[in-house]
């Protein structure tokens, strides 16, 4: 008579650690699955809804800065004993600067004193600089900025309305050109908020001190 065949008990932690595995992936891919369905990844298409609610206005009307965004931050601009100019942040949902892909932005500088169209961009440049940006990455925006900028006067408005690949300058409120780059306005935007600024305290304050 055959002896009975015994279990070997040593498998028997071997296949429960596969059971285990085997179980956690088929959850983890459920799970994946899920929320790729529940919640749609940020790409182009996924903006349509947020893009037919863009504005892109000949002027900034109170309606359209106070009541459709949400102001994070101000802060103003010294130099020694001379102010130079109070700049201000704000989203149309209220989250911070390029949280996602189809967030609407708004950036706005109240010059305090008079700066030539010359100077603004030597300084965008300086601070590109500052920032340890290639010449690539921004030299194509120079002669679309030299088109769009004027000369500032104390009390000028220079307002900044973007998303997504779409950024729109104001002067005063009045619409004074635009730029077609999925780049440039965290490019720009990067002179105040980007980590590395050369002013900090400034980043701090138009962000809320929420960073």
């Amino acid at each position: 008579m055959k002896k009975p065949m015994l279990f070997n008990t040593k498998i028997l932690p071997v296949l429960v650690a596969l059971i285990y595995l085997c179980s956690f992936h088929v959850a983890a891919d459920y799970a994946t699955e899920l929320v790729a369905k529940t919640k749609p990844s940020l790409t182009d298409k996924n903006c349509e809804a947020v893009e037919r609610q863009w504005v892109k206005p000949n002027s900034l009307t109170e309606d359209i800065t106070e009541q459709r965004f949400t102001l994070l931050g101000r802060a103003k601009f010294s130099v020694l004993f001379w102010d130079i100019y109070e700049s201000s942040l704000s989203t149309a949902d209220g989250q911070r600067p390029f949280s996602h892909l189809c967030q609407q932005l708004l950036f706005e500088i109240h010059y305090l004193r008079d700066i030539s169209k010359k100077d603004l961009l030597d300084n965008t440049v300086s601070q590109w600089q500052h920032l340890s940006l290639k010449e690539s990455e921004y030299s194509a925006f120079l002669p679309l900025l030299e088109s769009i900028w004027q000369d500032i006067k104390k009390g000028d408005r220079l307002s900044m309305l973007t998303q997504q690949n779409k950024t729109v300058f104001y002067l005063n409120r009045e619409h004074i050109g635009e730029i077609e780059s999925s780049t440039f306005a965290k490019t720009f935007l990067g002179i105040w908020i980007d980590e590395n600024t050369s002013e900090p305290k400034l980043r701090l304050k138009l962000l809320g001190d929420n960073v």
